[in-house]
């Protein structure tokens, strides 16, 4: 639930609000006020997804809230604008969530059992996701949002992408957390008798 949250909420409405809703829409070269709002909500939406998905992984063990939060807000808004600026939408989405990928593979590669495998699973997940996000958003929009008036046409096209892209990261995460998740001692009575664990995952 928190990873539909923060991808609905974050990505698919208080992006384009904070992006669109105050300096209004754009060409491909924005002005200075628009780039700094994109960059702007794009560092909103990594701040809760880094802050949901610690409050996640402290099932593993100590972890703060906002634990490896700087590569993210460094590294996700540049190579956002990396794909915009060099091939353009939709490479701008997949570049973000690429990043996504990269970073959590690293920094949470020490929190699973088997670290080498969790690096391409990580790595796929968020490739997918952003593939599904990016056919189902943008195929809406084409279809569906093109004429619609200025934030409205916005937000139905950022809800399209967010949506499908945390439902694939979601469903795919929740079944290699069960197999990769190496529960901390203070987290045992989580563990179902057998060996199963009753961890949900709720965003990464």
């Amino acid at each position: 639930m928190g990873n539909l949250v923060v991808y609905s909420g974050a990505l698919g409405l208080f992006h384009p609000l904070i992006a669109h809703g105050f300096t209004g829409d754009h060409d491909k070269l924005l002005t200075t006020p628009q780039f700094i709002m994109h960059t702007v909500s794009l560092i909103v939406f990594v701040f809760f997804l880094v802050r949901t998905q610690n409050k996640t992984f402290q099932i593993v063990g100590k972890r703060e809230t906002l634990a490896g939060i700087w590569p993210f807000l460094f590294i996700t808004p540049w190579v956002f604008w990396l794909g915009y600026y060099t091939l353009f939408v939709p490479f701008d989405i997949l570049f973000m969530f690429l990043s996504i990928g990269i970073i959590n593979a690293i920094q949470l590669k020490p929190l699973v059992k088997f670290p080498r495998k969790w690096i391409g699973q990580c790595i796929l997940v968020y490739f997918i996701a952003a593939v599904a996000g990016i056919v189902i958003g943008l195929g809406a929009y084409l279809l569906y949002y093109k004429n619609l008036p200025g934030i409205t046409r916005d937000i139905a096209t950022w809800l399209s992408i967010s949506i499908p892209a945390a439902l694939v990261v979601a469903y795919c995460f929740r079944h290699i957390l069960t197999t990769q998740v190496i529960i901390h001692e203070d987290h045992e009575s989580d563990i179902i008798p057998g060996g199963e664990s009753t961890f949900s995952w709720k965003s990464e």
